[in-house]
């Protein structure tokens, strides 16, 4: 349904047309998945917000699901919305407050897995499941010292008690999210402690979940039942200290285009809104029908770097909405030609460009457009493709 080896020459003949676009190598995902399994040797439960980190969350999830992941963790109920769409029924648990009896309904009917951390919350979804005479399961949320969201540990107990005792539901899991500093000891015992209560009142909680991608690279002790990366499963160090850790990972994603014009420009000429670069010397420009709305990040006006025909070109002048500017000098790049704005590896790997423009690689995958095409390969070989004009 959603990988077809036949449908390979139809994609190459879409992507023709295309003036952006991006890559993800499945193949890279799969990798990661298994550096993960093989660092913990707990359950892999994909956090896949925002798109899945801009892969597209309906085919990454597909694919994941032929990799025996059972369960995903989302941040919107529309995420969870658009998996079922597609027709998958894999677990999925929605982080998304639910505030009408509309959403309450919603989630008990698609089997979706709600996060709880309140009073009301659980009642409210009780009744849902009640009328519809399905069980709901429920992930509690904690705080164990973030101070974001969740039922805070002193009051966890007496919380999942009271939704332990409500018709309709079951807990499923309890989870927490870490500071990420030297509090991670004491928050993790403040979890266990939990549980241990709970049991004590005989109470179970299946999983037991606190890492996220920081605690799968520096906690071991955080690993516990279920794991859930993020940024990591598809091949980007959540902080830059984890890239010195010997773990390898492969970028999944590539951003590239295709050059919409090509001119020759004498010295002194200005180029760009309010002529953010004259030209040096006589030289070759490209204009790329592309800018910050696709995901080439702004903050590389002036100093960002693209490969064209394998060679490392600059950014000449400022990133706009739709278009930035290339220096082609040394190259034979004509209109249509391929330009890789975000390679898979090089100095303009995703690692790379956030360096430069000063950002961590979490912004650069919240910023890339989920309008852009996403082509999708295995093996080399285009088996997917994700276009909003397209029925994929």
């Amino acid at each position: 349904m959603f990988f077809d080896m036949d449908r390979a020459d139809w994609i190459r003949g879409k992507v023709d047309g295309y003036s952006s676009w991006v890559e993800v190598n499945l193949d890279a995902i799969g990798f990661n998945l298994e550096q993960v399994r093989m660092m913990t040797g707990s359950e892999v439960v994909p956090c896949i917000k925002k798109n899945a980190y801009a892969h597209g969350i309906v085919h990454v999830v597909a694919y994941l699901m032929e990799k025996d992941v059972k369960r995903f963790l989302v941040a919107k109920l529309w995420e969870a919305r658009q998996i079922r769409k597609a027709g998958l029924d894999a677990g999925v648990i929605n982080q998304d407050p639910l505030y009408t009896d509309e959403q309450f309904a919603e989630v008990v009917d698609s089997e979706i897995t709600q996060v709880i951390y309140h009073r009301d919350s659980a009642r409210r979804l009780s009744e849902a499941a009640s009328s519809s005479g399905k069980d709901a399961l429920i992930w509690v949320k904690v705080d164990t010292g973030l101070g974001r969201a969740g039922v805070v540990y002193k009051e966890a107990v007496e919380l999942i008690e009271y939704i332990a005792g409500l018709p309709g539901l079951r807990i499923d899991a309890l989870y927490t999210t870490l500071l990420e500093d030297d509090n991670d000891p004491l928050q993790i015992q403040r979890l266990k402690d939990v549980k241990a209560e709970l049991e004590k009142k005989g109470i179970t909680v299946p999983t037991l979940s606190i890492a996220s991608s920081h605690g799968i690279f520096f906690d071991p002790d955080s690993h516990l039942d279920a794991v859930r990366p993020g940024v990591m499963m598809f091949g980007w160090y959540p902080v830059p200290e984890a890239r010195e850790k010997d773990i390898e990972l492969r970028q999944a994603m590539s951003l590239k285009g295709r050059l919409e014009h090509v001119k020759w420009v004498d010295p002194g000429t200005p180029l760009t809104y309010g002529g953010a670069y004259i030209a040096e010397k006589r030289m070759k420009v490209g204009t790329m029908h592309m800018g910050y709305s696709d995901g080439y990040l702004r903050q590389l006006s002036k100093k960002g770097i693209v490969k064209v025909e394998e060679k490392i070109c600059p950014i000449i002048g400022g990133v706009s909405i739709n278009h930035f500017l290339v220096d082609l000098s040394g190259t034979e790049a004509g209109v249509g030609d391929v330009v890789d704005a975000v390679s898979f590896s090089g100095e303009n790997d995703a690692h790379g460009l956030c360096d430069i423009a000063g950002v961590e690689p979490y912004q650069l995958a919240v910023w890339m457009s989920p309008l852009t095409p996403r082509v999708y390969y295995r093996n080399g070989f285009p088996v997917g493709l994700s276009d909003p004009e397209l029925v994929t």
